[in-house]
């Protein structure tokens, strides 16, 4: 493929325009053998019911089991084995499946592991809330199943049960051990804010004191938490976001690299091509053929 497969939200599935729907595993498998990696572009929380597998989410490896709970974001990048042995479901709405009946606009960034700045995308809610889960999306399912007939209040109430459940959840934090609870607990706060500050200034602010005058923190306390939990500096993880954003233009849009240096503000495409080429071990250029040639 020259890209990641980008999968759209299917509304009409059900002989009407539906913004939610509920498939299982054993029925994405078709899907995954022809694109195990790909790109939704819709809200997607899936429930694991049965077996024990690594996948990844953009790119970070998560050891997934029973009742644990995926949940991704609109644009984040799956990476399955091409045949999953696992069980359970995927339930799939768009954004606007809530908000064209809740009035609150901000409803659905107001639940913390659907954040786009979320640390942890793995949520454990306990045997017996998984078992409430599980029933409620059998609802879903048995509802859906009626095609035209069915009620969308129906299947958004019990898709707000399932979102407010899910806040009360245990996260799962993978690939990482903090030495200590409370230094992690402290260290998420400012972490969650650095990230939320990168997303808005990285492309015209890139030094690491910038943030941490921001957070009202030292450098050195910014690079520690970002160290224990992230597992990079702060610089590295900035530098990481404009490298993603360049791979991201690369993939996806015809920019020249001059141009794509310009979008993302750099003195010269010189400095650009010798920063991507030193932390993606390739040239823009060979990065965006390999795409062209998968």
């Amino acid at each position: 493929m020259k890209s990641i497969q980008r999968y759209h939200f299917f509304k009409g599935k059900y002989g009407k325009d539906l913004l939610v729907d509920l498939v299982t595993l054993s029925e994405l498998n078709k899907y995954l053998e022809v694109t195990p990696t790909h790109r939704l572009t819709y809200y997607d929380i899936t429930f694991i019911t049965e077996g024990s597998e690594i996948i990844s989410l953009n790119q970070k490896r998560l050891f997934v089991q029973p009742g644990d709970v995926i949940c991704s974001l609109p644009g984040e990048v799956w990476s399955w084995p091409e045949h999953t042995s696992m069980q359970g479901f995927a339930l799939l709405f768009e954004e606007d499946f809530l908000l064209s009946f809740f009035q609150d606009k901000h409803l659905l960034k107001k639940i913390k592991y659907l954040h786009s700045d979320r640390l942890f995308s793995v949520l454990r809610p306990g045997d017996q809330s998984f078992g409430k889960l599980v029933q409620y999306l059998d609802q879903i399912r048995i509802e859906l199943q009626t095609g035209i007939d069915s009620n969308e209040h129906v299947l958004r109430a019990l898709v707000y049960l399932i979102l407010g459940l899910l806040e009360k959840a245990e996260q799962v934090q993978m690939d990482a051990d903090p030495a200590n609870e409370q230094f992690e607990q402290f260290g998420n706060r400012h972490l969650q804010a650095f990230i939320k500050l990168v997303d808005q200034h990285y492309l015209d602010e890139r030094e690491v004191v910038f943030y941490a005058d921001k957070l009202s923190i030292t450098t050195n306390y910014l690079n520690r938490i970002t160290k224990e939990i992230l597992g990079s500096t702060a610089k590295r993880y900035i530098l990481n976001k404009i490298i993603q954003e360049a791979k991201n233009l690369l993939s996806y849009t015809s920019l020249s690299v001059a141009q794509i240096s310009d979008e993302l503000k750099f003195d010269a495409p010189s400095y650009f091509v010798r920063l991507f080429r030193k932390y993606a071990a390739m040239t823009p250029k060979q990065f965006r053929d390999g795409n062209d040639r998968i």
